[in-house]
């Protein structure tokens, strides 16, 4: 039996009478925990609560970072939990002191675990540290409450002071867009978790596809300040979590950008967003400040928008593959910039007022010639339906 099990053994037969997160037949009656507003005004700030920054996390509260499939969340995850057992800071996330972390997640495999640990070669951090105050658990197969009676024993057996969930939607057990789910799921199962155990959450979330809206430059940069609600999820997700962290891919290069977009006061940052990128030696799955000229020559790089491109494709029908590459050269796209940006607008998750599609175009030679247009294409016109539709009268008229 492992660690862990022989733990969780003793821990049910010793103390699951008085552990606050089991549930009594009978209830006892609520104790107000509460106090006035002089009642607070006399007291001090409690240092120990603080557990990122000047407050952006304390004990009880909850931070997500949000950001696109593929980018290295995970990888992310490894090293803040790796600094912080430390008390280092990690992406200008400082803890007070050294904190002990839990993190629970779902989707790397073994192998992935042990290719993201080659991070503790490079941090130059205390290796017996991090062995003492980071627990990495994988749970599968385990939403709702039963997922978060898990957390709790894990918590309590590690005594951790963070927990950490990658992602938020592995154990969520309703639907996440949806107010009433998320209430029901953060307010009542993780906040009832976080007020009994006196602990902090920071959860990696996967950025959902923007709603329908104009477009422009800033509306591109500053997504989150302006459709935050909607991108993580419902008004209910956003409120939940006192700091929300996004990173975004700079279009046409290497660099991330991380911003601070909400509780940026409390954070620790000079400015509400911070560039990084992935270390040259990808092998050491470490993340590192970009420089300011690799970030301008990455903002340089991104000159060419995603509204740039749409306004070659015509409003009605879909152009030519060939002849659309030719036009954007015309315009002074690079071939990085068009090929980068072309993937881009043909994503799911691109805003549909630059979102583009691809078309295949019927060809009695042979295989099908590609075309975009603004809209998908009618099932009916594509070069699969048009042959079966040919075959099919050749068919008919043989048997006439």
């Amino acid at each position: 039996m492992s660690e862990f099990k022989e733990l969780e053994e003793q821990f049910r037969r010793n103390n699951q009478q008085n552990d606050p997160m089991v549930k009594n037949e009978e209830p006892e009656p609520y104790k107000p925990r509460g106090n006035s507003p002089i009642g607070y005004f006399k007291k001090k700030i409690t240092e120990d609560d603080v557990l990122l920054g000047d407050g952006f996390l304390e004990r009880e509260g909850a931070v997500l970072l949000a950001g696109p499939s593929g980018i290295g969340k995970s990888s992310i995850a490894m090293q803040m939990g790796c600094c912080w057992a430390c008390g280092q800071p990690a992406f200008l996330f400082a803890p007070p002191r050294e904190i002990s972390v839990v993190m629970m997640q779902h989707e790397d495999s073994q192998n992935d675990l042990v290719r993201q640990s080659a991070i503790v070669d490079h941090l130059g951090l205390n290796k017996n540290l991090i062995e003492k105050n980071f627990w990495i658990e994988t749970v599968r197969g385990q939403i709702g409450s039963d997922a978060v009676k898990i957390m709790s024993e894990l918590v309590q057996w590690r005594r951790a002071h963070l927990l950490i969930l990658n992602p938020l939607t592995a154990y969520h057990d309703g639907d996440i867009s949806q107010n009433k789910d998320n209430v029901r799921f953060l307010y009542s199962e993780l906040g009832r978790l976080l007020s009994e155990r006196r602990i902090g959450l920071f959860a990696f979330h996967h950025k959902g596809k923007p709603p329908r809206r104009g477009g422009g430059k800033n509306n591109q940069e500053d997504v989150y300040h302006e459709i935050m609600y909607d991108v993580l999820g419902g008004s209910v997700l956003t409120n939940f979590f006192r700091g929300i962290i996004t990173v975004s891919p700079i279009p046409n290069s290497s660099i991330y950008k991380f911003t601070v977009a909400k509780r940026f006061e409390q954070s620790g940052w000079p400015v509400s967003s911070q560039q990084y990128k992935w270390c040259e030696d990808r092998s050491k799955r470490l993340w590192v400040p970009a420089s300011v000229a690799e970030t301008e020559n990455a903002h340089k790089g991104s000159a060419k928008t995603l509204e740039n491109l749409y306004e070659l494709t015509p409003v009605f029908g879909s152009i030519p593959k060939n002849t659309f590459e030719m036009a954007a050269m015309e315009k002074g796209f690079t071939r990085r910039d068009y090929r980068g940006l072309l993937a881009q607008a043909l994503d799911d998750s691109t805003p549909d007022n630059v979102r583009l599609y691809q078309w295949s175009i019927y060809n009695p030679q042979g295989l099908a010639k590609a075309s975009y247009s603004r809209f998908s294409q009618p099932p009916d016109e594509t070069h699969q339906a048009i042959r079966e539709s040919k075959a099919l009268e050749r068919k008919t008229k043989k048997k006439a």
